[in-house]
């Protein structure tokens, strides 16, 4: 399965293993695998080909991270939360993906990150949210 990744951009590390677990505390996504540090050159081009504009601002820390939700959901959730980072959602059928995805095993991987632990509350409306999406699935 081509899973669905996540550009952070921020001013250092620290702030985007936050934004990282904000994305998995608030925006009820699954980080696969470990995040891995980019280089800021790739970061720009990748922002680039994506938006379709050129980065304004310089950014120090550059993360890409896998993540289990197809791109619209991941982008409207995005929108609900505001990560302390800028994050770009690159689709799992682009040239940016391909490219992030052949060199995934030469990243550094992030350290220090470790998704946060959901209390019992979160993850009964996580398991409803299942329940949900299995239920209007059947209906088609």
């Amino acid at each position: 399965m081509r899973n669905t990744m996540v550009l952070v951009r921020t001013d250092n590390f620290q702030k985007a293993s936050i934004a990282l677990a904000d994305l998995v505390r608030y925006g009820g996504m699954q980080i696969r695998g470990d995040p891995r540090i980019i280089p800021p050159a790739l970061s720009d081009w990748a922002f680039e080909k994506i938006s379709g504009e050129k980065p304004r601002r310089r950014f120090r820390a550059h993360v890409i991270a896998q993540i289990d939700l197809p791109p619209a959901k991941a982008i409207g959730r995005l929108m609900d939360i505001h990560p302390p980072a800028h994050i770009l959602v690159i689709p799992p059928d682009t040239e940016v993906w391909e490219e992030l995805i052949r060199l995934w095993s030469t990243f550094e991987k992030l350290k220090g990150f470790h998704p946060p632990k959901r209390t019992k509350a979160e993850e009964l409306r996580k398991e409803r949210e299942r329940e949900e999406e299995e239920w209007e699935l059947e209906e088609f």
